[in-house]
Protein backbone atom coordinates (compact mmCIF):
# COMPACT_ATOMS: atom_id res chain seq x y z
CA UNK A 1 0.00 0.00 0.00
CA UNK A 2 1.26 3.15 -0.76
CA UNK A 3 1.59 6.33 1.34
CA UNK A 4 -1.06 8.05 -0.38
CA UNK A 5 -3.48 5.24 0.22
CA UNK A 6 -2.40 5.36 3.80
CA UNK A 7 -2.95 8.84 3.73
CA UNK A 8 -5.98 8.50 2.82
CA UNK A 9 -6.94 5.62 4.81
CA UNK A 10 -5.94 7.68 8.18
CA UNK A 11 -7.62 11.13 6.67
CA UNK A 12 -11.28 8.38 6.08
CA UNK A 13 -10.44 6.98 9.93
CA UNK A 14 -10.30 10.72 11.43
CA UNK A 15 -13.05 11.92 9.26
CA UNK A 16 -14.89 8.64 10.67
CA UNK A 17 -13.74 9.67 14.33
CA UNK A 18 -14.81 13.19 14.47
CA UNK A 19 -18.04 11.76 12.56
CA UNK A 20 -18.25 9.38 15.60
CA UNK A 21 -17.18 11.66 17.95
CA UNK A 22 -19.82 14.20 17.10
CA UNK A 23 -22.77 11.45 16.84
CA UNK A 24 -21.73 10.75 20.45
CA UNK A 25 -21.58 14.38 21.42
CA UNK A 26 -25.37 14.86 19.55
CA UNK A 27 -26.77 12.08 20.93
CA UNK A 28 -25.62 12.79 24.50
CA UNK A 29 -27.16 16.49 24.01
CA UNK A 30 -30.35 14.90 22.64
CA UNK A 31 -30.05 12.89 25.61
CA UNK A 32 -29.14 15.83 28.23
CA UNK A 33 -32.07 17.29 26.87
CA UNK A 34 -34.69 14.72 26.67
CA UNK A 35 -33.44 14.42 30.43
CA UNK A 36 -34.56 17.49 31.06
CA UNK A 37 -37.82 17.77 29.22
CA UNK A 38 -38.77 14.61 31.21
CA UNK A 39 -37.40 16.25 34.49
CA UNK A 40 -39.54 19.43 33.53
CA UNK A 41 -42.63 17.36 32.87
CA UNK A 42 -42.37 15.60 36.10
CA UNK A 43 -41.97 18.66 37.95
CA UNK A 44 -45.04 20.37 35.91
CA UNK A 45 -46.89 16.53 37.02
CA UNK A 46 -45.36 17.26 40.64
CA UNK A 47 -47.01 20.59 41.04
CA UNK A 48 -49.97 19.71 39.20
CA UNK A 49 -50.56 16.94 42.13
CA UNK A 50 -49.82 19.55 44.21
CA UNK A 51 -52.95 21.85 43.19
CA UNK A 52 -55.02 19.04 42.86
CA UNK A 53 -54.25 18.05 46.44
CA UNK A 54 -54.88 21.41 47.80
CA UNK A 55 -58.58 21.01 45.68
CA UNK A 56 -59.37 17.84 47.20
CA UNK A 57 -57.92 19.04 51.03
CA UNK A 58 -60.54 21.83 50.31
CA UNK A 59 -63.43 19.61 48.73
CA UNK A 60 -62.90 17.90 51.72
CA UNK A 61 -63.17 20.37 54.24
CA UNK A 62 -66.11 21.56 52.77
CA UNK A 63 -67.50 18.64 52.88
CA UNK A 64 -66.48 18.47 56.99
CA UNK A 65 -68.02 22.09 57.06
CA UNK A 66 -71.41 20.98 55.34
CA UNK A 67 -71.55 17.89 57.63
CA UNK A 68 -71.34 20.55 60.43
CA UNK A 69 -73.66 23.04 59.41
CA UNK A 70 -76.15 19.71 58.89
CA UNK A 71 -75.88 18.46 62.24
CA UNK A 72 -76.32 22.01 63.90
CA UNK A 73 -79.51 22.45 61.36
CA UNK A 74 -80.64 19.51 62.57
CA UNK A 75 -80.19 20.30 66.38
CA UNK A 76 -81.79 23.70 65.92
CA UNK A 77 -84.64 21.85 64.01
CA UNK A 78 -84.79 19.59 67.37
CA UNK A 79 -84.73 22.02 69.91
CA UNK A 80 -87.48 24.19 68.20
CA UNK A 81 -89.35 20.61 67.94
CA UNK A 82 -88.90 20.56 71.62
CA UNK A 83 -89.97 24.62 72.39
CA UNK A 84 -92.91 23.73 70.00
CA UNK A 85 -93.78 20.35 72.49
CA UNK A 86 -93.47 22.59 75.68
CA UNK A 87 -95.35 25.06 73.94
CA UNK A 88 -98.28 23.31 73.48
CA UNK A 89 -98.42 21.79 76.81
CA UNK A 90 -97.89 25.37 78.46
CA UNK A 91 -101.02 26.25 76.24
CA UNK A 92 -102.93 23.18 76.87
CA UNK A 93 -102.07 24.17 80.70
CA UNK A 94 -103.36 27.76 79.53
CA UNK A 95 -106.90 26.27 77.67
CA UNK A 96 -107.64 24.60 81.15
CA UNK A 97 -107.33 27.25 83.34
CA UNK A 98 -109.34 29.24 81.22
CA UNK A 99 -112.57 27.37 81.72
CA UNK A 100 -111.69 27.70 85.57
CA UNK A 101 -111.18 31.18 85.21
CA UNK A 102 -114.44 31.88 83.02
CA UNK A 103 -116.63 29.71 85.89
CA UNK A 104 -115.15 31.91 88.83
CA UNK A 105 -115.41 35.30 87.17
CA UNK A 106 -118.92 33.91 86.79
CA UNK A 107 -119.50 32.91 90.10
CA UNK A 108 -118.15 35.96 91.20
CA UNK A 109 -120.09 38.07 89.05
CA UNK A 110 -123.17 36.00 90.48
CA UNK A 111 -121.87 37.22 93.75
CA UNK A 112 -121.84 40.71 93.13
CA UNK A 113 -125.45 40.57 91.58
CA UNK A 114 -126.68 38.72 94.69
CA UNK A 115 -125.02 41.23 97.29
CA UNK A 116 -126.15 44.53 94.74
CA UNK A 117 -129.59 42.89 94.93
CA UNK A 118 -129.81 42.27 98.33
CA UNK A 119 -128.87 45.74 99.02
CA UNK A 120 -131.47 47.25 96.82
CA UNK A 121 -133.73 45.26 98.50
CA UNK A 122 -132.79 46.94 101.90
CA UNK A 123 -132.58 50.17 100.81
CA UNK A 124 -136.22 52.22 100.59
CA UNK A 125 -134.95 54.80 98.06
CA UNK A 126 -134.60 52.26 95.40
CA UNK A 127 -137.79 50.65 96.15
CA UNK A 128 -139.17 54.32 95.73
CA UNK A 129 -137.56 54.66 92.45
CA UNK A 130 -139.11 51.27 91.12
CA UNK A 131 -142.51 52.43 92.39
CA UNK A 132 -141.88 55.23 90.08
CA UNK A 133 -140.79 53.47 87.41
CA UNK A 134 -143.95 51.39 87.72
CA UNK A 135 -146.12 54.19 87.47
CA UNK A 136 -144.69 55.27 83.79
CA UNK A 137 -141.81 58.06 85.41
CA UNK A 138 -140.25 58.69 81.99
CA UNK A 139 -136.96 59.73 83.87
CA UNK A 140 -136.87 56.26 83.76
CA UNK A 141 -137.85 54.85 81.11
CA UNK A 142 -136.12 52.36 77.99
CA UNK A 143 -136.42 54.73 75.47
CA UNK A 144 -133.92 52.90 73.37
CA UNK A 145 -135.35 49.43 73.59
CA UNK A 146 -131.64 48.20 74.88
CA UNK A 147 -132.67 46.41 78.20
CA UNK A 148 -131.23 48.96 80.28
CA UNK A 149 -132.77 51.94 81.44
CA UNK A 150 -131.70 55.29 80.20
CA UNK A 151 -130.55 56.92 82.94
CA UNK A 152 -128.49 54.03 84.35
CA UNK A 153 -126.46 53.43 80.79
CA UNK A 154 -123.06 52.12 80.89
CA UNK A 155 -123.56 50.33 84.10
CA UNK A 156 -121.26 47.32 83.82
CA UNK A 157 -123.51 45.14 85.62
CA UNK A 158 -126.12 43.61 83.64
CA UNK A 159 -129.96 43.01 85.37
CA UNK A 160 -128.62 45.47 88.07
CA UNK A 161 -130.19 49.08 88.94
CA UNK A 162 -128.26 50.65 91.71
CA UNK A 163 -129.30 53.31 94.07
CA UNK A 164 -129.20 56.29 93.27
CA UNK A 165 -126.63 58.97 94.42
CA UNK A 166 -126.81 60.80 97.14
CA UNK A 167 -125.38 63.94 98.15
CA UNK A 168 -123.12 64.70 100.98
CA UNK A 169 -126.12 66.52 102.59
CA UNK A 170 -128.67 63.39 102.63
CA UNK A 171 -126.59 61.54 104.79
CA UNK A 172 -125.95 62.39 108.05
CA UNK A 173 -122.67 63.07 109.36
CA UNK A 174 -120.83 61.12 111.84
CA UNK A 175 -119.87 61.85 115.15
CA UNK A 176 -115.96 62.51 113.69
CA UNK A 177 -117.83 64.76 111.21
CA UNK A 178 -117.21 62.49 108.28
CA UNK A 179 -119.88 62.27 106.13
CA UNK A 180 -121.06 58.57 104.83
CA UNK A 181 -121.12 57.33 108.14
CA UNK A 182 -122.86 53.70 107.96
CA UNK A 183 -124.09 54.23 111.73
CA UNK A 184 -125.59 57.56 111.16
CA UNK A 185 -126.95 56.57 107.93
CA UNK A 186 -128.51 53.75 109.29
CA UNK A 187 -130.36 55.76 112.23
CA UNK A 188 -131.22 58.63 109.52
CA UNK A 189 -133.01 56.05 107.60
CA UNK A 190 -134.73 54.38 110.92
CA UNK A 191 -136.10 57.79 111.20
CA UNK A 192 -137.91 57.86 107.81
CA UNK A 193 -141.02 56.71 107.46
CA UNK A 194 -140.80 53.68 105.11
CA UNK A 195 -142.20 53.92 101.24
Amino acid sequence: MDTATLIWIGIAVIVVAIIVVIAIMASRRASAKRLEAQHAKAEELRADARQTELAAREREAQAAQARADAATAAAEAEQAKARAAQAGIEAERASATIGEHSSDAERLRAEQAEKLRKADELDPQVRTERADARQGDARHADADGDGIRDDREGDVTQGYVPAPRRSAGDVPAARDGVPGDPDAVRAAREQRPPA
